[in-house]
């Protein structure tokens, strides 16, 4: 028999539909919602503790002004808080990553930098996430890596990511 409280509870939240970044495979960037519209601090209250994943992401979370006020909000709430990023304001998540050193983050890299400047739409994407990345573990970040979107552009179709 099923018992609820042994459920793993997984969530993500779309934090904004604003991005910085012209993703191939993401249109969000062609839709952005206005700040007013954006899920509040008030509804974020009101998701249950004990959460096994919760995911914070967009959009870019890193465009919300009171990303730090989210994350001290939920982290909480969920043994894993996560921010997918794509990783080109990695110093607005320097505060973040000090006082929450074990925070998973993940910064979208799609391949070799041709690759992913190309698929994410993005001037020198590339080299401002594989410097990004460090630089958060320079302030105490423990949970910091890549994500990768896998799709024909970038080698699920046979052609070399890398």
């Amino acid at each position: 028999m099923l018992n609820l409280e042994e459920i793993e509870v997984d969530i993500a939240v779309i934090l904004t539909y604003r991005c910085n970044s012209k993703c191939s495979m993401c249109h969000v960037w062609q839709f952005p919602t206005l700040q007013k519209e954006e899920i509040t601090l008030e509804t974020l209250a009101k998701l249950p503790a004990n959460l096994d994943h919760l995911n914070l992401t967009g959009g870019e979370p890193s465009l919300r002004r009171d990303l730090m006020e989210i994350v001290e909000l939920l982290y909480p709430k969920a043994r894993t808080l996560e921010i997918s990023s794509n990783g080109l304001f990695a110093a607005r998540l320097e505060p973040i990553v000090k006082k929450y050193p074990h925070i998973k983050i993940r910064f979208s890299l799609e391949g070799s930098e041709g690759t992913n400047n190309r698929i994410r739409g993005e001037k020198n994407g590339y080299t401002r996430k594989v410097k990004g990345l460090p630089a958060l573990e320079g302030t105490g970040g423990a949970k910091l890596g890549f994500s990768t979107v896998i799709q024909r552009e970038n080698g699920g179709g046979g052609v070399e990511p890398f």
